[in-house]
């Protein structure tokens, strides 16, 4: 099973957190929010998800191949040039969420 998390917001409403990282790096519970949302994943079964990204990319993908390995589970991007909105990012994640088997 895949997922789609959005995750290119600025997160202004979190600032002056995420001056430095972007929304889904910041810790609650001691663990950044992205990494709690692909535990509880993973725990119903998905196996890929996708974030569809924007602000600070390169900060995310740093992260990524840790959380993927720490977790388990395929993670791939779909990253933005410029805000898109919601449908923008759907529509570009397309490809990536399209079942390969068949």
């Amino acid at each position: 099973m895949k997922a789609l998390i959005l995750v290119g917001g600025f997160g202004t409403r979190l600032r002056p957190l995420t001056l430095s990282v972007p929304k889904p790096l910041v810790e609650f519970a001691n663990k950044p929010m992205i990494l709690l949302q692909l535990e509880a994943l993973k725990a119903v079964g998905v196996t890929e998800v996708v974030l569809a990204i924007n602000y600070q990319p390169e900060v995310m993908l740093n992260f990524l191949k840790e959380f993927e390995a720490k977790v388990g589970i395929t993670i791939k991007c779909s990253q933005e040039t410029e805000p898109l909105g919601t449908a923008g990012p759907l529509a570009l994640a397309r490809d990536k969420l399209i079942d390969d088997s068949g």
